[in-house]
């Protein structure tokens, strides 16, 4: 594959998979990442420290998947919908099948009551996976620039 199609195809999971998360496919979201992965969202300030310390943290996708059992069956939580805005996806290094990426991202949620707001703004370091055919995530994470998010963090970003 060239590397004009590599980056087309990253732009596009990127997009899938926030598409997935905002058209409450919530189920099919553990699919964007290998078996074996990392998935955390930090503060900027934590990020900035080394610190792991975060509101999102799963160390495989059965992680991931018990999260959207939860997410579905246990977890309470206002009804909201989401929309999450994905610009300057980029392939940083390759080294063999692993990709190294980043992109810069707004979240928003709308609750029940109407009320729009921005949840957080941020940038993703992202590891992709080109070995299988499909594009993976080996590892995701999200740093957001503030030290607390105006709403509750129910689902990924």
């Amino acid at each position: 594959m060239n590397d004009l199609d590599m980056r087309a195809n990253v732009s596009d999971l990127y997009a899938r998979y926030a598409e997935c998360i905002c058209d409450g496919e919530i189920e099919k979201w553990p699919e964007f990442f290998r078996e074996e992965c990392l998935y955390r969202i930090v503060p900027k300030t934590n990020y900035d420290r080394g610190l792991r310390i975060g509101p999102m943290f799963a160390e495989s996708k059965g992680a991931l998947i018990d999260r959207v059992l939860a997410l579905k069956q246990t977890l309470v939580h206002a009804s909201r919908s989401l929309t999450y805005l994905v610009s300057g996806a980029r392939i940083v290094s390759a080294e063999g099948p692993l990709l190294s990426t980043r992109s810069m991202i707004a979240a928003y949620q709308t609750l029940v009551d109407g009320t729009t707001q921005l949840l957080l703004v941020g940038r993703t370091f992202d590891v992709i996976d080109s070995s299988g055919g499909e594009l993976k995530f080996a590892q995701r994470l999200v740093v957001f620039d503030s030290e607390l998010l105006s709403g509750a963090l129910v689902y990924p970003v």
